[in-house]
This record gives structure tokens, sequence and C-alpha cells, in this order.
């Protein structure tokens, strides 16, 4: 019988990166793609809140979507207090 490995993902985004609209710790990055009319494509970070709420405006721009909402879980305690 084998066993196979946990995949356990690896976050890029860490306490430095910081929301475009807040300041809050990111959690989601946009990779933008290049659309005329704009001046270049570039990327969005954003806590999870502001994501929520340009998430579906941000679609026709967005190439790539890295969603570490994951690591929320990882901050929170039993008991609800943020660790």
């Amino acid at each position: 019988m084998s066993i196979a490995p946990t995949e356990v993902p690896v976050a890029i985004l860490n306490a430095k990166h910081r929301c475009d609209r807040c300041s809050s710790r990111a959690y989601v990055l946009v990779l933008l793609k290049y659309s005329p009319g704009l001046p270049a494509s570039g990327e969005l970070t954003f806590c999870c809140h502001h994501f929520a709420a340009f998430e579906e405006a941000l679609q026709p721009y967005t190439n790539q979507v890295i969603d570490e909402r994951w690591q929320i879980a990882g901050h929170i305690a039993d008991d609800g207090h943020v660790n």
C-alpha cells in the first residue's frame, strides 16, 4: 500500500504584500492583461474584502488570479482570534 504525499500549497504573497486599495495584508494577486485604452499590463494586490468588491469588474482585464485566501485559516486560532 502506498500513501500519496499531501500537497501543501506554496504561498507567493506574504506579510510584505499590501492591498493596493487599503494597505491591509494582500491575499490575492491579480495579473492584468494588456487591453487597448489602458496604459499597460501589470498587477494588483488585494485584501479579501477589496478583491470581493472588485472581482467582477476586474474579470475582463484579468490574465490570471493568484488567490491565497486559504492562508487566512492558518492565521486564525481555534478560538477565532487572529494569531
